[in-house]
């Protein structure tokens, strides 16, 4: 199995990390502040089984002018080159390198663990093989430029692409009781530039909502072709836990601790909340208007650039065929050129209502920019699904399936 190339996600999780988690890492202290709610107390796990959850690409290339003036490589080694390992606004940069000595093909790779360039005396990595990659397991000890720090479990791993990824390989338990009833936690970094937990994107909140003992990381279709949701929740926004309504409201920065508490939000672009206002301009150049709809509507936001959508787009083609006249299909892109827009579909056709870019309508339902995104909306304008990438479509169709019934 090769892993994909994940150099979108790093660049997205960048841009995250200075918007979402700079106030956290920059005050050097836990951030869990003096908020109203249940606390739940959470326990570390380190994640050893090679996994590509939170996996981004690690970038080797020569090492600039300054930093080779400053870094330190011993001896015998050849063809250094370097990668950034844990980078970000507040942190402190710590590096790998690779090499080659001497009379050898094999490429050694050692990490800078002490952040201070000396790749002489920096911790050498031992790979294990592992299906079609290999694994190494290091520690990092991760400084802020506050002071504050944490020591976290690593993997790097090479692909046989010729790739090399790395990710942090732990995550958080925790439960809670409601109502008599226990549900778990789980809490873990979205990606490798997520050293300390926020109480925003760059972390993945999941919880087992409906108390089956079972946390659902990503949506999927039952044995019997039931919808089955992604048990993902996100900060500061309501989410149901039987008939009540929650939200994450903060997270300690070393993972000690989440607080959650009860909200009375009833509108959001979240699953079991009324959808909220969407109105968008179509290339036809009408007004569609979310709230004036009676049928079942599937929502998707998507990109002429996005690749994942078009995996996902025959499937979503077939469904529009098969379900024909049983619901609206409306896809917002991201793109605001009528013309870019109209000659992609020329080759890439959509069986759907195709709407122009209205910041409203994503900074309301995709503030991330996730695509594809895909809402299922249903008769009276509550959000019944919500799912992310194109593995999800399946689990989509059948909940467009299940609530609008074919016409026989």
């Amino acid at each position: 199995m090769k892993h994909p190339r994940i150099c979108t996600a790093a660049v997205i999780c960048r841009i995250i990390l200075a918007i979402a988690c700079l106030p956290l890492i920059a005050s050097g202290q836990s951030s869990v502040r003096p908020v109203s709610g249940m606390i739940i107390r959470l326990n570390r796990v380190v994640d050893s089984s090679p996994s590509a959850l939170g996996l981004t690409n690690i970038f080797f290339a020569a090492a600039s002018p300054e930093i080779q003036r400053a870094m330190r490589t011993g001896e015998g080694g050849t063809g250094f080159q370097i990668a950034e390992v844990v980078v970000g606004e507040g942190l402190g940069t710590i590096y790998a390198a690779r090499f080659k000595m001497p009379g050898s093909d094999q490429m050694h790779y050692v990490v800078d663990t002490a952040g201070n360039l000396d790749f002489a005396h920096a911790q050498p990595l031992t790979f294990e093989p592992h299906a079609n990659m290999l694994v190494a397991h290091l520690d990092l000890d991760v400084h802020t430029t506050r002071g504050a720090h944490r020591r976290i479990p690593y993997q790097v791993m090479v692909s046989d692409d010729g790739y090399t990824y790395a990710r942090i390989a732990e995550y958080l338990t925790g439960r809670m009781r409601i109502g008599g009833k226990d549900y778990a936690v789980k809490i873990r970094s979205e990606n490798r530039y997520q050293p300390f937990y926020t109480p925003g994107p760059g972390t993945v909140f999941l919880i087992d909502l409906d108390g089956n003992g079972e946390i659902a990381e990503k949506p999927s279709v039952t044995r019997d072709g039931a919808p089955a949701a992604a048990e993902q929740v996100m900060a500061h926004t309501p989410f149901m836990l039987g008939k009540q309504a929650w939200e994450v409201a903060d997270l300690d920065s070393m993972g000690s601790r989440v607080v959650i508490r009860r909200t009375k939000t009833r509108v959001a672009a979240m699953e079991n909340f009324k959808a909220p206002q969407l109105v968008v301009r179509t290339l036809s150049g009408r007004s569609y208007q979310l709230s004036t709809q009676s049928d079942v509507v599937l929502v998707e936001f998507w990109s002429v650039s996005c690749g994942f959508c078009e995996k996902a787009r025959p499937a979503a083609n077939e469904l529009a065929r098969a379900e024909h006249g049983t619901f609206t299909w409306l896809a917002v892109a991201r793109e605001a050129d009528r013309v870019e827009i109209q000659r992609f579909l020329a080759a890439h056709p959509m069986s759907a209502t195709v709407a122009l870019y209205d910041s409203a309508a994503w900074t309301t339902y995709n503030p991330i920019g996730v695509t594809p995104l895909f809402l299922v909306v249903d008769k009276k304008g509550v959000i019944r699904f919500r799912a992310a990438g194109a593995s999800a479509i399946d689990a989509v169709a059948a909940k467009v399936k299940m609530l609008s019934p074919v016409s026989r």
